[in-house]
């Protein structure tokens, strides 16, 4: 996925953009003649508008670029846990809004959340979706259509979370031979017998062996062809800032 470097954005700024995003929720959280858009609406997109700020602060902490020790075992999970849930919750707080549209607006006939698989229709990204929206508001299709390239990009991130290897977010990285061969040194410990290891646990010996490495704020993606890998802080902060602008171009339409 490219990121946009030239249009970096801060933390402060996405900070205030999810808090106006919020406030504008709260005029429109009746404002609907479908139960099911509203349904979607404040069970759906609302919540995890929520959890995706969530877990965008928790990166935001433990995955900084000025960071210097390595993550501990449990804080790298912590941190894959948030990373996944991330791109899980931003692709269903999108499908969420898509559904509000679709039950609010009925742009396509005869689909329903229920509809088998019909309901693969209601994508705000779909070509069906999106002529259909056109016929009501062009204005919205045409900026839904201007992310496509984005979207399409962003599948990389969610599908890995949803349906294959998770993605992965490494407690240290070796950048040198040398780290590599003190690193294997003090990894091939846990591998003699417990009497021999002076008393250390694997664990011990596993943190050892990961303090050897630098810190780098980035996640692993494995794939057929090999392995990926992306900065944390800039893909999430590149990824929400789309987020905020699309989410809001459509509560601001509804």
């Amino acid at each position: 996925m490219n990121i946009d470097r030239n249009n970096f954005v801060t933390d402060e700024a996405l900070l205030n953009r999810e808090h106006a995003l919020r406030s504008s929720t709260f005029a429109k959280r009746n404002a609907f003649t479908s139960d099911n858009a509203r349904r979607h609406f404040n069970e759906g997109f609302v919540r995890r508008h929520y959890m995706l700020q969530s877990s965008r602060l928790f990166l935001c902490q433990h995955c900084n670029p000025s960071r210097k020790e390595p993550l501990s075992p449990y804080e790298a999970t912590d941190c894959a846990i948030h990373v996944n849930a991330y791109y899980l919750n931003l692709r269903g707080a999108l499908d969420n809004l898509a559904w509000v549209l679709q039950y609010e607006w009925q742009l396509l006939a005869g689909v329903r959340e229920d509809g088998g698989r019909s309901r693969l229709r209601c994508n705000l990204f779909d070509q069906r979706f999106l002529t259909a929206l056109k016929s009501q508001y062009a204005a919205l299709a045409s900026m839904l259509d201007e992310h496509g390239s984005w979207a399409r990009d962003f599948a990389e991130l969610r599908d890995p979370a949803a349906h294959r290897v998770p993605i992965y977010v490494p407690p240290s990285v070796i950048t040198s031979q040398e780290q590599m061969d003190k690193f294997r040194i003090i990894e091939a410990q846990a591998d003699v017998a417990p009497s021999e290891r002076g008393g250390r646990t694997l664990s011990e010996i596993y943190r050892e062996a990961q303090a050897v490495a630098d810190f780098m704020p980035v996640m692993v993606l494995s794939t057929p062809q090999g392995l990926v890998i992306r900065p944390i802080s800039e893909q999430v902060r590149s990824d929400h800032d789309r987020y905020l602008t699309i989410a809001r171009a459509i509560v601001d339409t509804l």
